[in-house]
């Protein structure tokens, strides 16, 4: 009977160490990292189905003007071939919907051009990276890319399963 409580206790100190093991790990995991080209205006909408609220959570990622000031910011995540010269990289909410919210203009030769806003939603899952940028096939699109480490500090690239996305509805 003795033999029965020690081995009861040592079994549910175990357990109660795996499990607490658990979930710290789940919770150092609970970031996935995106990487936003600036090519131009992007905002970030974390926990929103949405975009254009006035959510104080709203990371404007990019801008399409050259701002001397700016700092690039950087969370090392490994970079693909076609990676351009500008981005910021940001680790996210994993789980949660984001939403990206696009906006681009630009003028050539007295011809000016623009699109957006339009927007995207997608789910990010747990420690994977993700890059967002601006997609063009007859029509500009948010283009979001899962990214697939290859080698150190190099990434393939597959597009991410996304949906369209609305403006909020004003207050």
């Amino acid at each position: 009977m003795h033999q029965k409580i020690v081995l009861s206790v040592v079994l549910l100190g175990a357990l109660s160490g795996f499990m607490s093991e658990a979930q710290s790990s789940e919770e150092s995991v609970g970031y996935a990292r995106i990487r936003v080209y600036q090519e131009g205006d992007i905002t970030l909408y974390p926990g929103e189905y949405c975009y254009g609220s006035d959510s104080s959570a709203a990371i404007h990622a990019s801008t399409s003007g050259f701002t001397f000031f700016s700092i690039a910011k950087r969370v090392g995540m490994p970079e693909t071939d076609d990676i351009p010269g500008a981005y910021n990289e940001y680790e996210i909410p994993a789980g949660k919907a984001i939403s990206v919210m696009l906006q681009w203009q630009g003028e050539k030769d007295g011809v000016k051009a623009s699109c957006g806003p339009i927007g995207s939603t997608f789910y990010p899952q747990s420690a994977k990276n993700y890059d967002i940028s601006l997609g063009y096939s007859g029509g500009c699109f948010v283009r979001i890319r899962e990214l697939h480490k290859t080698a150190p500090g190099k990434a393939s690239a597959i597009v991410a399963p996304s949906g369209f996305s609305y403006a909020c509805a004003a207050k």
